[in-house]
């Protein structure tokens, strides 16, 4: 109490002080109420890129498509040309391998992704820590150039794919590595762009409490149902979502930048 009674102030006289407080209430009160609407404006825009990514790979891009059901609840109808089947009929899914605190320092020093290293569309690679993985191990536990990592815990269905060189990394248990069966048939650009939808629809929640489970475990991934369009087309909807996104990303950044403005502004 004694050194806040010592602070010093300044004390315009009382008309001066009303002044200034009812000038400050109104410049904050209009500002305040830019913030509200630019807020409002950003959260309409993740709405519109969630709805855009959520009927591009269930509906595709042509919309006098024919139609069929899909079998899917959160997918709907989809076009009668499109595949609908379990995830393990198209992609390899495989966890990491298991962290054995008493091995880190072996033979094989590898260094190797955990699960808060992987992000929605990025992969952090700063500061990784290192575990042994043997040369027959090499294979099963490490990524390749093009694979997508989805977490199996936490953010459960949290996904990026894997941009860099072969088998220089490894991957732990908390990560599922998921890898084209076919090439021929599926783009890993798509599917991450389907996992994304997924999640955002709820299709990784328990459905008595509406929480996101705490595990996936492989075997139960691999039976989750998604739809598949031809190569070509899922090429197609990724250079159009990758368009669009792209667009409604830098407008999003743009307005949190101007809400930045204001904020400053405001304290100024």
């Amino acid at each position: 109490q004694d050194a806040i009674g010592d602070l010093p102030f300044n004390f315009p006289p009382e008309k001066e002080r009303n002044g200034i407080a009812n000038a400050v209430d109104r410049e904050t009160t209009r500002i305040d109420a830019m913030i509200t609407k630019k807020a409002r404006f950003i959260e309409l825009l993740k709405e519109k890129r969630q709805a855009l990514i959520t009927h591009a790979v269930t509906k595709g891009l042509n919309p006098d498509a024919t139609m069929r059901e899909s079998g899917v609840e959160w997918i709907g109808n989809v076009p009668e040309h499109w595949a609908v089947c379990k995830l393990s009929y198209r992609y390899s899914v495989e966890l990491g391998k298991m962290l054995d605190e008493k091995r880190i320092t072996g033979d094989h020093p590898v260094p190797y992704l955990r699960n808060k290293d992987v992000q929605w569309g990025e992969i952090k690679i700063t500061d990784l820590p290192v575990m042994d993985i043997s040369p027959d191990e090499i294979e099963r536990y490490t990524i390749k150039n093009g694979d997508l990592l989805v977490c199996e815990g936490g953010d459960v269905g949290r996904a990026a794919i894997w941009r860099g060189d072969n088998n220089a990394i490894g991957y732990q248990k908390a990560l599922h590595r998921l890898r084209s069966v076919s090439p021929d048939k599926d783009s890993v650009e798509f599917f991450a762009y389907v996992l994304g939808a997924a999640k955002r629809n709820g299709v990784f929640e328990e459905s008595d409490t509406k929480s996101t489970i705490s595990h996936l475990p492989a075997e139960k991934f691999r039976e989750y149902r998604f739809a598949f369009p031809p190569l070509t087309e899922q090429a197609e909807i990724v250079a159009s979502l990758n368009r669009d996104t792209a667009r409604i990303d830098l407008l999003t950044e743009k307005t949190q930048r101007s809400i930045d403005l204001l904020k400053e502004r405001r304290a100024a």
